[in-house]
C-alpha cells in the first residue's frame, strides 16, 4: 500500500499494489460515466425500439405518451438513485428547452402549415403533451453526449459530429412518427416521402450550440441552467425558421 512521507506518497510496494492503487484511484469517478452511459444509451435502444414497434402497429399517441413517460421515469429513477447532478441539471435543462420549444412547433403547424399532428389526447398549444417531454429526455440524451465529445474532441469536432448524428438520427425518428401515427409533414419538400429538407437542416443547425451549452449545464447552478435552456429554444426557433426559408 501507499505510505505518506515529509516528502510526498512513495510508490506502492508491490506490483499488485500498484494495480490495486490505480484501478481504485478512479474508480468512483468511471463507475458513475459508465452508469451515466448505461442509461443514456439505454434509453437511445428502449426509445428507438418501442418507437420501431410503435410505427409497425401504428400505435398511435397513446404509445407515444407511454414511451415518454418510460423514458422520463428511467432519468428521473437513476437521479433519484444515484443522486446525480449531472443528470439531474440535464434534464431540468431539457425541461425548460421542452416547454419553451412550443413556439417551434407552432411555427410548423400554424405558420407553415407542414406539420400536423394527428389528434388524441391532451394538447399544450399546438403540440401533443408528450411532446415537449419527448424533447426533455432528447436533450439529456444529446447534451450528455455532447458535453462528453467536446471534453475528448474539442468543440468544433464536437459540434460536427453531432450534426452528423442528427442528420442520420432524425430522419429515422421523422419515419417512426409518420408511421407511429404521431406527425406527419405536408406542403414542403421531403426526403424518401417523409423528412422535411428543412427539418434536417434545422437539427443540423441546433447542434451548433447544444454541445457547449451542454458543458455549461453541467456545472451550473439552477437560474443559469434556465437561462441556457431558454436561449437553446430560442435558437431552435430561429435554426427552424431559417432553415425554412432556404429548403422548406
Amino acid at each position: 500500500m501507499q505510505t505518506i512521507t515529509a516528502d510526498g506518497p512513495r510508490r506502492p510496494r508491490s506490483v499488485l499494489a500498484a494495480i490495486t492503487l490505480g484501478l481504485t484511484r478512479h474508480l468512483p469517478v468511471e463507475m458513475e460515466e459508465r452508469r451515466r452511459w448505461a442509461l443514456v444509451l439505454g434509453t437511445l435502444t428502449l426509445a428507438l425500439v418501442g418507437g420501431s414497434l410503435s410505427a409497425t402497429l401504428g400505435l398511435g399517441w397513446k404509445a407515444a405518451s407511454a414511451l415518454a413517460a418510460v423514458l422520463l421515469g428511467a432519468f428521473s429513477l437513476h437521479t433519484v438513485i444515484r443522486r446525480d447532478a449531472v443528470i439531474a441539471r440535464l434534464m431540468l435543462f431539457g425541461l425548460v428547452v421542452g416547454f419553451a420549444e412550443l413556439p417551434a412547433d407552432a411555427f410548423g403547424v400554424t405558420t407553415t402549415h407542414t406539420l400536423v399532428y394527428w389528434p388524441g389526447g391532451p394538447f399544450l398549444w399546438d403540440s401533443p403533451l408528450y411532446m415537449p417531454l419527448s424533447w426533455l429526455t432528447v436533450i439529456a440524451q444529446l447534451g450528455f453526449i455532447g458535453s462528453r465529445l467536446v471534453t475528448r474532441y474539442g468543440a468544433l469536432r464536437a459540434t460536427l459530429g453531432l450534426a452528423i448524428f442528427g442528420g442520420i438520427n432524425i430522419p429515422l425518428y421523422e419515419i417512426i412518427g409518420r408511421f407511429a401515427r404521431y406527425w406527419y409533414y405536408q406542403n414542403t419538400p421531403l426526403l424518401l416521402g417523409v423528412t422535411p429538407h428543412y427539418v434536417i437542416l434545422a437539427e443540423a443547425l441546433l447542434s451548433l450550440t447544444l454541445p457547449l451549452f451542454a458543458c455549461w449545464v453541467i456545472s451550473a447552478k439552477p437560474g443559469k441552467i434556465v437561462a441556457l435552456g431558454l436561449a437553446q429554444a430560442l435558437w431552435i426557433y430561429v435554426a427552424g425558421r431559417i432553415a425554412h426559408a432556404l429548403v422548406g
